[in-house]
């Protein structure tokens, strides 16, 4: 086990007046650069012990107990932290029966004593619990039956809010499919297209503390707010994002909303209206963000094998600083 020791690494604060909230639609932007307050660097770092082999973190979530589900793409299977960093253990192998996975991904919270796991190739949601025991399928994206007309599905990122519905993102019908804390289908979002509320190079999906929707788009660099039937609420654009790879998002309780893209290693940071707070440069392939208590990010950085705790303090945006 590998702890950091709390070290102060870059962090780049931007001004109000240097980037405001794009309208809906507007095109992508380069995004300015400032010197400023600092990114710093919590323990604990969390990596697979040796006895364990090799840790591709994909999907990363963390309960009201501090511990830490993180989903490893390289060996299939979930694995689980305490609160202090230290290994629990890890479940899943490859294959298609229940348990097992096929490109494990997201990992949320399913209530307070569950986690959900996006199991992308095999086309589904898993529930566990808290001690990684094995509770069922919540979502079948192969059924015929429930809805009937899906079609194809790409599921690249999963969501849930505080009641317990689901967020699927599809990218390959660019739109959000939506399921109840049961798992029963309720509706589907979005569509192709450039206009506010639809998605071009769907690619992440969040939801707000008030239940609203936070989406991105690598095709189209931007991030999306949406209400929870789908009328876009704010946009703002992201840097031109010209190479594949995952685009996470994650909101805070405090409302900020973090976006780090897997083939740059750049993080950035927003205000709940999309004004830019800071950037972080140089992680390792990050694929999965969440957020924890005091605005603290947890960073599932592939590339690495590690997963790290985060936390900027950015407390206040000068609107009169220039760059």
């Amino acid at each position: 086990m590998r702890f950091a020791l709390g070290i102060v690494v870059a962090c780049t604060a931007i001004t109000a007046a240097a980037h405001a909230a794009a309208p809906a639609g507007a095109p992508p932007s380069t995004l300015p650069d400032s010197a400023a307050d600092g990114w710093r660097e919590l323990p604990p770092q969390l990596t697979a012990p040796p006895s364990e082999g090799s840790f591709e973190p994909a999907g990363v979530a963390v309960d009201a107990f501090g511990r830490v589900f993180v989903s490893d793409d390289r060996l299939q299977r979930v694995a689980r932290f305490d609160a202090l960093g230290h290994w629990l253990g890890a479940e899943g192998t490859l294959g298609s029966d229940v348990g097992q996975f096929r490109r494990p991904g997201a990992v949320v919270l399913s209530g307070t004593l569950e986690i959900a796991v996006l199991d992308r190739e095999n086309e589904r949601v898993v529930r566990y619990d808290s001690y990684g025991h094995v509770l069922g399928v919540l979502v079948d994206l192969t059924s015929a039956t429930d809805p009937p007309d899906l079609g194809h599905v790409d599921p690249v990122d999963l969501a849930t809010d505080r009641g317990g519905s689901i967020a699927i993102a599809d990218r390959d019908a660019e739109r959000l499919l939506i399921y109840d804390v049961a798992g029963q289908f309720r509706r589907q979002l979005g569509g192709f297209g450039d206009r506010a509320g639809l998605f071009h190079g769907l690619s992440g999906v969040a939801f707000t503390a008030r239940g609203d929707l936070v989406t991105t788009e690598r095709a189209r660099a931007r991030v999306q707010r949406l209400n929870p039937g789908g009328r876009p609420e704010a946009s703002w654009a992201l840097p031109a994002l010209p190479h594949g790879g995952a685009l996470p998002v994650a909101v805070a309780s405090s409302g900020r909303v973090a976006v780090a893209d897997e083939s740059s290693g750049k993080l950035w940071l927003f205000d709940s209206s999309g004004t830019l707070l800071a950037t972080r440069s140089n992680l390792a392939g990050p694929r999965a963000l969440a957020f924890a208590a005091g605005d603290t990010l947890w960073v599932a950085e592939g590339a690495a094998g590690r997963v790290r705790r985060l936390v900027c303090q950015v407390a206040a945006v000068d609107s009169t600083r220039s760059e």
